[in-house]
C-alpha cells in the first residue's frame, strides 16, 4: 500500500520528472513523447516508494538518476536507436552508476580524500564511456576513415580492455561483458543472475570501480582519465 507520503513526493515531483523528460527528449526528439513520460513517471514512482529519508540523501537527487534510468533503460528496450547504440549505452550505464553513488551516504572526507573521491567518480563514469564505444572483437574497417596508426592504437584498447576484464572476478566482469557488449539491459541480466535490479545496480557500480583499478594495472589510466 502506497503511504500518504509517498503519495505527496509523487505528486510534488511530477513536474520534475516532466522535465528531465524535455530534457531527453531534446536529444531524441523522434521519441514518442507520451512514452518518455510514461517511463520517467515510472521512475518516479519507483524513486519515491524506495526513498529513506534517513539516509541523508535529497529526494531530488535520489530521484534523479532514477528517471533518467528508467527513460533510459525504456529507450533501450524499444530499440529506437541502433546507431546510437553506443551512446544510449553509455549515458544509461553512467546513470545507473551515479544513481547507487547518490544512494550512500559518506561521511565527512578531509580535502585530499574528496579530491581522490571526485576523481575516482569522474574515472569510472569515463570507463563507461570507454566501453561503450570499445568493441571486443575487431570490427571490419571502413575504407578512408582511420589510419593505419589509428587502427593499431584501437587494437591496442582492445586488448588492454580484455586483459582488464579478466582481472575481474567471473561475476563482475559478466556483468560488464553481458551489458556493455551484448546489450543486456540491467534488468534481465539480474532476472538471469537471479539478483533483483537494485542489487544488480549496486554490482555494476563495483565492477566498475574494479575495472578502473584493473585498467591501471595494465596501463590504461592515462587514456581513460586524462
Amino acid at each position: 500500500m502506497v503511504s500518504n507520503a509517498t503519495d505527496r513526493l509523487i505528486e510534488t515531483y511530477r513536474s520534475y520528472s516532466h522535465a528531465i523528460s524535455a530534457e531527453v527528449l531534446r536529444k531524441y526528439p523522434a521519441v514518442d513523447r507520451d512514452d518518455i513520460i510514461g517511463a520517467a513517471e515510472l521512475g518516479l514512482v519507483e524513486a519515491a516508494n524506495n526513498f529513506d529519508p534517513s539516509r541523508g540523501v535529497l529526494f531530488k537527487t535520489f530521484a534523479y538518476y532514477r528517471i533518467r534510468g528508467a527513460i533510459y533503460d525504456s529507450l533501450r528496450k524499444m530499440g529506437w536507436f541502433a546507431k546510437d547504440a553506443a551512446r544510449l549505452r553509455f549515458e544509461s550505464g553512467a546513470n545507473q552508476f551515479l544513481e547507487d553513488c547518490a544512494d550512500v551516504a559518506r561521511p565527512a572526507a578531509s580535502p585530499d580524500a574528496a579530491v581522490q573521491e571526485l576523481h575516482n567518480l569522474t574515472t569510472s563514469v569515463v570507463n563507461c564511456y570507454y566501453l561503450s564505444l570499445t568493441p571486443l572483437t575487431e570490427e571490419l574497417p571502413e575504407s578512408g576513415v582511420k589510419s593505419a596508426e589509428e587502427r593499431y592504437i584501437d587494437r591496442e584498447l582492445r586488448e588492454r580492455l580484455r586483459e582488464a576484464l579478466a582481472k575481474l572476478p567471473k561475476k563482475n566482469r559478466e556483468v560488464l561483458e553481458a551489458y556493455y557488449f551484448r546489450d543486456e539491459t540491467l534488468e534481465g541480466i539480474g532476472k538471469r543472475m537471479g539478483l533483483s535490479k537494485s542489487w544488480l545496480s549496486r554490482l555494476h557500480a563495483k565492477s566498475l570501480e574494479m575495472l578502473r583499478t584493473a585498467l591501471e594495472q595494465v596501463g590504461v589510466a592515462g587514456a581513460v582519465s586524462g
